[in-house]
């Protein structure tokens, strides 16, 4: 065992406090060895041909590691003088170029983020912190299905609270903004975009459409479709939407309109027209639905508001289902009264996004809004039936 009880010898021995996740090395070939360093550490396990640990905060005091860094020879070092917040920061920055090259552009921009500087001078765990932190910002790229916070902390901070609330969640809403440069997004539309469930029971979709789904047991279900032929909308939670394996159209159905807010969406069921709320930016629910749909060869039509966030819910929309954007006919005597004016704040957020998003799909649609004012989607109900 002695090589893959090196690594954490030297840590102790460096003076340091072992981190929350650490590489002893290749996996052992003698299989005695790889089960007696399984049964040492709680979470022990295999990752590309590694052996990994995941370590809980009270296994993590050097003093702990001192009497094995001694019996393995391991000599401890003379003590370092304490490193500067800025130069932890330094240092971990560095740390990440290496272990993610791919990010430098990011890594740039943290190195630029007073919050997380600032972060820095106040936390003692910061360095290690930021590393599990940007490691979960990667594995949320390749989340399809959606996954929540407490999921998300126990994998990266062996701790299910860990991103619930805090310095780590404001530290992870920080490099979320940072990585879709949108400085100003509230949590709810950043965790929507990325695919983040705060609470897996009030995450749901609601969708008016004539289809059954198959579940990953096997099982067809029918109900959505017919609540359709009643004339109602379908509520699907998400640990409803996560198990569905297969969908089927049980009518006609080509086109399907995405509508942002609930009023419209009603009366779209009301009309009987196949429709899906995405109230307000897109949760995970709303998009494995939207995909489930596109499989099937139907389209969208995105039904919202004119302003930033309008356009901006429409360009997500149209990322997951082929989708075309309902304009509302402005030459309409009646919808040009009814033009709101930007405020100072939304004027500011348009325009700051425009000149960051150069190649946004909407660009001229935002730039007249800029120019003449935004319509409600409730405003447009009349002239969208």
């Amino acid at each position: 065992m002695r090589p893959w009880l090196m690594r954490i010898a030297r840590y102790a021995a460096n003076g340091e406090d072992l981190p929350a996740k650490l590489t002893l090395g290749d996996v052992p070939q003698d299989k005695a060895v790889g089960q007696a360093l399984t049964d040492l550490f709680n979470d022990c396990r295999e990752e590309n041909g590694r052996l990994k640990v995941r370590l809980d905060p009270a296994l993590r005091d050097r003093a702990l590691w001192l009497p094995l860094a001694e019996s393995l020879g391991v000599k401890p070092r003379p003590p370092k003088p304490s490193e500067s917040p800025d130069e932890r920061f330094a240092l971990t920055l560095r740390r990440l170029r290496l272990l993610h090259p791919d990010d430098a552009a990011l890594i740039d921009a943290v190195r630029r983020a007073e919050p997380i500087a600032r972060f820095f001078r106040t936390a003692a765990t910061a360095p290690d912190d930021l590393i599990a932190l940007f490691d979960a910002l990667i594995a949320l790229r390749g989340t399809s299905g959606g996954i929540t916070l407490s999921e998300l902390g126990a994998k990266h901070f062996n701790d299910s609270k860990a991103l619930r609330n805090g310095t780590r969640r404001q530290q992870l809403e920080h490099l979320l903004r940072l990585q879709t440069g949108s400085p100003d997004d509230a949590s709810a539309t950043l965790f929507n975009a990325c695919g983040i469930i705060e609470n897996p029971y009030t995450t749901h979709a609601v969708v008016f459409a004539p289809f059954s789904y198959r579940t990953d047991d096997g099982a067809w279900l029918d109900w959505p479709h017919q609540l359709w032929r009643r004339g109602e909308a379908a509520i699907l939670s998400w640990e409803a939407v996560r198990r569905i394996a297969d969908i089927r159209l049980d009518e006609p159905c080509r086109e399907l309109v995405t509508s942002e807010n609930a009023a419209p969406f009603h009366r779209l069921v009301e009309i009987r027209r196949a429709a899906l709320y995405t109230e307000g930016y897109p949760n995970a629910v709303v998009k494995i639905l939207l995909r489930q749909f596109a499989r099937l060869g139907v389209s969208a039509i995105h039904w919202g508001d004119t302003d930033l966030d309008g356009y901006r819910i429409a360009e997500q929309v149209a990322r997951i289902i082929p989708a075309r954007l309902y304009i509302p006919p402005v030459s309409d005597a009646a919808l040009q009264k009814r033009l709101l004016p930007l405020t100072p704040e939304q004027r500011r957020r348009a325009e700051r996004f425009v000149e960051d998003h150069p190649d946004f799909s909407y660009l001229p649609g935002l730039r007249e809004t800029l120019a003449h004012g935004w319509l409600e989607q409730e405003q447009t109900i009349d002239s969208f039936a």
